[in-house]
C-alpha cells in the first residue's frame, strides 16, 4: 500500500440550490475542479450534493474524478466521498470505486480522507494499492 499525499486547488466551485428545505436548510449540487499536486499531479473534477443544516453547518457526498500521473503510473480513478462541514471547515473521507480505474490505475484501490478550513486548497493522504500490470508480448 502507498502512502500519498497530494494537494488540491480549487480552482472554480459552481454551486446550485436544488431544493429549499425551511429557512435555514437546503440541499445543493456542486461541480468543482482544479490542478492536484504533490504525488499525483494531474487534474481533479468534483461532483457534490450537499445536505445544510445552515448556512455553516452540513454532510455532504459525491464523486471526485482523479486525472493524472503517480509516478510512472497514468491513467484515472473515482473516489467516493463523504464528509461534514462546518464554520471551520471540512472532514472527508474517500474510498477509491472499485473498478473505476484506467490506464496505469487500472485495479487501483484504497481510501484516503483531508482535513481542512475553508480555502482553496486541500490538502489530502491517501493509501492506494496499486495492480501489478502484465506486460504484453
Amino acid at each position: 500500500m502507498a502512502k500519498l499525499k497530494c494537494t488540491y486547488k480549487v480552482e472554480e466551485w459552481k454551486e446550485e440550490v436544488s431544493e429549499t428545505l425551511s429557512s435555514t436548510s437546503k440541499i445543493a449540487a456542486v461541480r468543482a475542479f482544479g490542478p492536484v499536486g504533490g504525488d499525483i499531479v494531474g487534474q481533479v473534477n468534483t461532483f457534490y450534493q450537499l445536505a445544510y443544516v445552515n448556512e455553516k453547518l452540513g454532510n455532504y457526498n459525491g464523486y471526485t474524478q482523479v486525472s493524472g500521473r503517480c509516478g510512472p503510473r497514468e491513467g484515472t480513478f473515482l473516489v467516493e466521498e463523504t464528509g461534514i462541514f462546518d464554520a471551520e471547515g471540512v472532514q472527508s473521507e474517500m474510498t477509491v470505486v472499485p473498478g473505476s480505474g484506467t490506464g496505469d490505475f487500472e485495479g487501483v484501490s484504497g481510501a484516503g480522507k483531508f482535513v481542512t478550513s475553508h480555502g482553496n486548497a486541500v490538502e489530502s493522504e491517501f493509501e492506494l494499492e496499486f495492480a501489478e500490470r502484465v506486460e504484453q508480448a
